[in-house]
């Protein structure tokens, strides 16, 4: 009997697929014919893909002929839990991840419940950290701004980001400044911001994979600390990492699953291994309106 740590679904009908995210944060669709294609058709039936236009770094190909779909982060390196862009505004609400090959050994994607690891906190953990707001700081050379920015003049170039602050939500803040040559974006968020579905707190951000394990990918860009000041406490992330390793479920792939993980609730990881020809892509969205409900508290206030 096939087994999987979340859902599947034999039904790939989007109605089907988004009903299981909804209810369970992430599915798997699994025995039905699944090539490329099927894949790429899934996502743009329940979401508004995103381009691949990742000015700062190259840590993902793109695949021939369509902008959308890249490799998941290059290398063989296990990858920390962490919520997909979280560090900057605009964090897709879905994920879909595609497999054409799997690995012989390892490899699988790692996926736990940010609701479900929120409320497995000790009470008084939980309540800081649902108190918690937490800035990222994302620091852009003369190499980089101006691309992000269009513009070479330092004071538009501010003015520009600051801009981003009329399309965020309430509980988001964005600000910019220079030292030296080199830009830093500010991005202010809670710690446990709402779900897509429901509204409900989530530890759901990229703050584990800031301290990685000593054989893991590292994130070398990103900078994080409280929003009044000062590093974010040890005690709450070796908490939050010990709660989140009995949490973790691992999806060992097959070559024709499909993925789809709601990015506001799951955080997503991955095992080392081995295998170069290990060959997994991804795409990132936002929701189509369509599919939104209507009683839906955190994209009422996005």
């Amino acid at each position: 009997m096939d087994t999987s740590p979340i859902p599947i679904v034999a039904d790939a009908a989007p109605e089907a697929v988004l009903a299981t995210v909804i209810a369970d944060g992430a599915a798997l669709i699994r025995g039905v014919p699944a090539p490329r294609e099927a894949f790429q058709a899934l996502g743009d039936a329940v979401m508004e893909p995103l381009r691949h236009e990742n000015r700062i770094s190259n840590e993902r190909d793109l695949v021939p002929d369509d902008p959308t779909t890249t490799t998941v982060t290059c290398g063989t390196e296990g990858i920390p839990l962490h919520r997909e862009a979280s560090y900057l505004p605009g964090a897709p609400d879905l994920l879909t991840f595609h497999c054409v090959r799997p690995a012989a050994v390892g490899g699988a994607t790692t996926l736990c419940d940010g609701v479900a690891l929120l409320d497995a906190l000790e009470p008084a953990t939980r309540a800081t950290l649902t108190g918690l707001d937490i800035v990222w700081e994302t620091p852009l050379g003369p190499e980089h701004w101006p691309a992000l920015t269009g513009t070479t003049d330092r004071a538009a170039a501010i003015r520009y980001v600051r801009g981003w602050a009329a399309h965020l939500p309430p509980w988001q803040t964005i600000d910019a400044g220079f030292d030296g040559d080199v830009l830093t974006i500010a991005f202010g968020t809670p710690c446990t911001p709402p779900t897509l579905f429901g509204g409900v707190p989530a530890f759901c951000n990229s703050l584990l994979i800031t301290a990685p394990d000593a054989d893991d990918y590292v994130e070398g860009q990103l900078r994080v600390r409280l929003a009044q000041g000062g590093p974010i406490p040890p005690d709450l992330l070796d908490e939050v990492r010990q709660v989140a390793r009995r949490l973790t479920v691992a999806v060992p792939w097959q070559a024709g699953d499909t993925v789809v993980v709601d990015n506001t609730r799951y955080l997503h990881g991955r095992q080392a291994f081995d295998d170069p020809a290990r060959n997994v892509l991804v795409r990132m969205g936002y929701l189509r309106p369509r599919w939104m409900p209507s009683a839906n508290v955190g994209e009422a206030n996005r």
